[in-house]
């Protein structure tokens, strides 16, 4: 299950979790309306993490290279 945040650093608020990025825009919305005029502030952000997503290809790559080096270093 996904879970997003959305948090504003130069207000120091982070809101509460939600189950999707839609959601989480829609409060970022209504803070920059209601907080900065409808601007942007430096440090404005959704945060957002899904567990049951794949990992980035840099990672695949980077572990992929560890295991093939470990494995013919054990073979030494």
């Amino acid at each position: 299950m996904s879970v997003y945040k959305y948090r504003c650093d130069k207000c120091g608020i982070t809101w509460d979790e939600v189950s999707t990025k839609h959601q989480a825009q829609l409060e970022r919305d209504q803070h920059r309306r209601d907080a900065h005029g409808g601007g942007a502030p430096d440090g404005d952000r959704i945060e957002g993490t899904d567990p049951g997503s794949w990992p980035s290809a840099g990672t695949l790559i980077v572990t992929l290279v560890a295991v093939v080096l470990l494995l013919a270093y054990s073979r030494r």
